[in-house]
């Protein structure tokens, strides 16, 4: 449903999140922790730079943090710079015309997909999202989590283990 952009901007904000409010994270180090290239990933973190979304530092101590705390920062955020979310208030069947009066035959199944949907993006923190994403990790045996080693959160959750 996402672009692979949208989905690496995703997983970025996730990973950002599971981390110490303040903590600045290079892309570089993202990068390898989400097994995302990094000049790719760069441009990703700036255009969430510029939607404030997250912060940059350059120099010895830079990176990337959050602007904000996680539970102010709504999914529509880091989706938004990256899709065009017009498109979801369209007819699915691309009618130029597609209402209540001249509906296409998928009209009412997708005016409840789309509501949804989008209501997911209004009301999901990535509060919500990084909770998820910690709480799944350590649920998850062994076996199963070596397995996914480039997972958003999966630094900071092996950094809880050490401690």
């Amino acid at each position: 449903m996402f672009s692979q952009t949208t989905e690496y901007a995703i997983r970025a904000a996730i990973d950002i999140a599971t981390r110490p409010m303040g903590e600045n994270v290079l892309a570089a180090q993202l990068g390898k922790a989400l097994d995302i290239p990094t000049h790719y990933l760069s441009k990703i973190l700036q255009q969430l730079v510029r939607a404030r979304v997250l912060t940059s530092v350059r120099g010895r101590q830079g990176g990337f943090a959050l602007a904000k705390p996680p539970e102010k920062v709504r999914l529509r955020e880091i989706v938004a710079p990256f899709e065009d979310l017009r498109k979801y208030e369209e007819c699915i069947l691309g009618q130029a015309v597609c209402s209540e009066a001249g509906a296409c035959p998928l009209h009412q199944f997708w005016g409840g997909v789309r509501e949804r949907f989008l209501n997911e993006l209004d009301t999901k923190t990535l509060k919500d999202l990084s909770d998820f994403q910690l709480k799944r990790l350590t649920a998850m045996n062994a076996g199963l989590r070596s397995k996914l080693q480039t997972v958003p959160g999966m630094e900071a959750f092996k950094e809880a283990r050490k401690n």
